[in-house]
């Protein structure tokens, strides 16, 4: 008979204690797992990782997938034996148990206590309230909203008229976009040092394809601290996406956390290429959200876009109308992995990146 081991149970029954522990103790969570205790392991093993050019999160990928295929096959083998079947379940039970203990427990170690910080939308009002003595409440209304496109709207056209003027001198080389968008985070992280540090560079994807197929951008592996990046991605749309990833890399566990500070990171970046990026894709996601939740606002504002803008645009759309049947099936399981750590926002993450944004400009100025 399969053998109990007490050890696989004791790590998931700390697993368990721990989860609990993390989500009463927000604050707690962010100051020592988050920021000091997480955040070592994080980029030792991104700085690991980083040495070779292969995606060692996809490598992982494959060398999972085979091993769970070899363990059902075992199983259905040893279950359809008679005499095996009764001793086969409880292997199976017992074996899956283990299998669950330990992943649980190295998830916990390489990133899954992230999900239990304080909400960005809170700790920005919270550290403002807290550098300059005042009490502030931050509510959010369609005025806002729609002051915060208009902005958009003049930054992407007058970021992008300065694109233009370099055309025939702006490089989309990979390597060299990937290199650039840690000055980003090497500015912003003044104001936000759990941002800081360092990271492996992002990889290119072997598997574009597969990546298409399942509706995804980017990957982000949290067992190597690793992303790896679909080139097929559109020019225009590349420099945000390699931001909003690295945020992933840097204890970011939320999506509309990790878009936010994609967007801060390009538009401090240096590089045109980045700011315009940043300023395109937020205009995208705040438009959306306004489609969605203020149409009548959206009708009247959306015509003001640049006819330039829009084509750019309409550039992304199309490249994103080519994913493929499994992307219902990638966002399934993105919403059912969000709701066991927490989150259980139902409104859609262009909305909440727009909250985030116009709460970040009702404290601080437009630049």
């Amino acid at each position: 008979m399969f053998k109990f081991r007490i050890i696989p149970l004791l790590l998931l029954l700390f697993s368990i204690f721990t989860i609990g522990l993390s989500s009463k103790y927000n604050a707690a969570t962010e100051l020592i797992y988050t920021n000091v205790i997480n955040r070592g392991i994080r980029e030792k093993i991104s700085l690991l990782v980083g040495k070779t050019n292969l995606s060692v999160g996809e490598i992982l990928l494959v060398i999972i997938f085979i091993l769970i295929i070899v363990f059902l096959i075992n199983f259905v083998r040893r279950i359809l034996k008679p005499s095996k079947w009764l001793e086969s379940l409880v292997r199976f039970f017992w074996g899956s148990v283990n299998i669950i203990s330990i992943l649980l427990f190295i998830y916990i170690l390489m990133f899954g206590l992230n999900y239990h910080t304080l909400s960005l939308d809170k700790n920005l009002v919270e550290k403002y309230n807290n550098k300059y003595s005042t009490e502030i409440k931050v509510s959010i209304d369609n005025q806002k909203r729609e002051e915060v496109f208009k902005y958009l709207v003049e930054k992407t056209k007058e970021s992008r008229d300065i694109l233009k003027t370099t055309e025939g001198l702006t490089s989309y080389n990979f390597l060299d976009l990937s290199e650039q968008a840690v000055q980003g985070y090497n500015i912003i992280s003044e104001a936000f040092p759990n941002l800081g540090g360092k990271y492996s560079l992002p990889k290119k994807s072997f598997a574009n394809e597969g990546m298409m197929f399942l509706g995804l951008d980017a990957r982000y592996s949290m067992f190597a601290n690793e992303i790896t990046v679909n080139t097929k991605i559109p020019n225009e749309y590349m420099p945000f996406v390699i931001s909003k990833y690295m945020a992933y890399q840097r204890g970011i566990a939320r999506e509309d956390e990790a878009s936010f500070f994609a967007y801060l990171a390009c538009t401090n970046n240096s590089d045109i290429k980045f700011k315009y990026s940043g300023y395109l894709v937020m205009l995208s996601m705040v438009s959306e959200s306004m489609r969605n939740y203020n149409r009548v606002a959206y009708n009247n504002l959306v015509t003001s876009i640049d006819e330039n803008v829009v084509r750019d645009l309409a550039k992304i759309e199309s490249y994103k109308e080519n994913y493929g049947h499994g992307t219902e099936f990638k966002d399934l399981i993105k919403n059912n992995f969000k709701r066991l750590n927490g989150d259980i926002r139902i409104d859609g993450v262009e909305n909440q990146v727009t909250q985030l944004l116009s709460i970040y400009y009702s404290l601080f100025t437009y630049n």
